[in-house]
């Protein structure tokens, strides 16, 4: 992964800059606020997840001014009992100003000695709570999660993690990323291969991209292979594939990158997939991962991802792909396509392209994307269930491939990595759900009825 940081505290959309905006509004006096979230631990990562913002009324502080605060104990208490009457958070998170700086910050002398205080009469008075701490200049933040080792209080650098590249803020503790991103971007442009997306796009986003942004694609067939040769195109450096399944021949018509022999051998579509990938930038990080996405591995490639983009045929990996989302709050794009043919008259092409960002209350579920039946035809541990399922008529057409051509794929792939860039650029106004149809004519259109119709109490994305 490239993330400099074994410590991460992620944001829903939108959090990080509402945080920010209410503790910088007034620069004459020092901020304070409280976060609630949930920590969890993956592959050597401590992630936490920020689920609430408690801000402070002004009569919770007993002083403050430019360079000093001091929070009144009700306010605290409150927050304590908050946390551990909840299910769905066990960390605390304290942020601060330091208003009087622009650029670089840090954490006091006085801020070690307090928080160390705090941590200690956390970790004496409850069982399993977690306790972490950022503070804000204008422009930079220092962010660390405390935890014992040895016996001993100690502090670790954090990296702040947001839904979206523009929403991000440099880190005072790891100023060697800014100074990657920009090597590798411009020896890109110097080398012409990303001169003219420079023009395009602007060296700050190339910057993002290039080096900074891992994606994730779960789904490597007819979608999943366009989506992953143009992301490498427009510069993106660190590319997962994870797909299980093997190139056969009728996938020929539309997996770029696939060849006959490839398909008489058998090789894995991820192998295959990844070689092309490589050839057009031998110097991007491309993994190839042959297992299913319920597989335990793919959980920390998704987690430690900055985008999930989901291309399956099937409503299994979908629902998984998309729980794992929310769980580590990582955004996650679905693309799906369809062709209908009925008596040899083609009744409907279309795709869609759909953006789920933790924190905007909207995924696969609540927008009725994913089917309990057809899941249970897909994953039901035991075979004669499945069948039954087929058998009875409640899932229908199993055992037969769907039609498919590389036009549709290529036309919907393209919509989902230009909705993907859009993240980055902010160039036009983010719309959750896009449709393509080209019946009678090519159109793409804003689903928002699915959006407005959505099941507002979903138990997935709205806890």
């Amino acid at each position: 992964m490239s993330t400099t940081s074994r410590y991460l505290i992620k944001f829903q959309q939108g959090d990080l800059a509402r945080l920010r905006e209410r503790l910088l509004a007034d620069l004459s006096r020092e901020y304070f606020a409280l976060l609630l979230g949930k920590a969890r631990k993956i592959n050597g990562y401590t992630i936490i997840t920020v689920i609430d913002l408690l801000f402070l009324a002004q009569s919770d502080y007993a002083q403050q001014s430019g360079a000093f605060l001091r929070i009144r104990k009700d306010f605290i208490h409150k927050a304590l009992v908050e946390l551990t009457n909840r299910y769905d958070v066990d960390t605390i998170i304290d942020v601060h100003t330091h208003p009087f700086s622009q650029a670089s910050v840090s954490f006091s002398s006085t801020d070690d000695g307090d928080e160390r205080t705090f941590f200690r009469f956390l970790n004496e008075t409850f069982a399993g709570l977690h306790y972490a701490s950022i503070v804000f200049s204008q422009h930079r933040y220092s962010a660390r999660i405390w935890m014992v080792s040895n016996g001993t209080f100690i502090a670790r650098k954090a990296l702040l993690k947001t839904q979206t590249s523009p929403e991000q803020i440099a880190s005072a503790d790891f100023p060697r990323l800014e100074e990657q991103r920009s090597k590798k971007a411009a020896q890109g442009v110097r080398e012409g291969v990303f001169q003219r997306s420079t023009l395009a796009l602007g060296l700050d986003v190339m910057r993002s991209m290039m080096e900074d942004q891992v994606i994730s694609i779960v789904g490597v067939g007819g979608l999943g292979s366009i989506i992953a040769e143009h992301l490498i195109h427009m510069g993106f450096h660190e590319l997962h594939l994870i797909d299980p399944d093997v190139l056969e021949m009728s996938n020929l018509n539309r997996v770029v990158g696939a060849y006959y022999e490839d398909a008489q051998q058998q090789r894995s579509k991820v192998e295959v997939v990844k070689r092309h990938m490589t050839h057009i930038n031998p110097y991007a990080t491309v993994l190839a991962w042959q297992k299913d996405v319920h597989d335990k591995e793919i959980e920390s490639v998704l987690a430690l991802s900055d985008w999930i983009i989901v291309a399956t045929d099937n409503h299994a990996s979908r629902l998984k792909a998309q729980e794992l989302s929310i769980l580590y709050c990582v955004p996650l794009i679905s693309v799906g396509v369809n062709i209908t043919v009925k008596n040899g008259h083609l009744e409907d092409m279309s795709g869609e392209v759909i953006t789920a960002r933790v924190g905007d209350y909207l995924c696969l579920h609540c927008l009725k994307r994913i089917h309990p039946i057809q899941i249970a035809s897909e994953r039901h541990p035991e075979q004669a269930i499945r069948d039954a399922l087929v058998k009875r008529g409640y899932v229908i057409g199993k055992e037969i491939k769907e039609p498919a051509v590389k036009t549709l794929n290529a036309a919907v792939a393209t919509m989902a990595v230009e909705v993907l860039l859009n993240q980055y650029t902010e160039a036009r106004r983010h719309a959750p759900i896009l449709v393509y149809e080209n019946n009678g004519s090519m159109q793409i259109y804003e689903d928002d009825e699915s959006v407005r119709h959505r099941n507002k109490h979903c138990f997935l994305c709205h806890i």
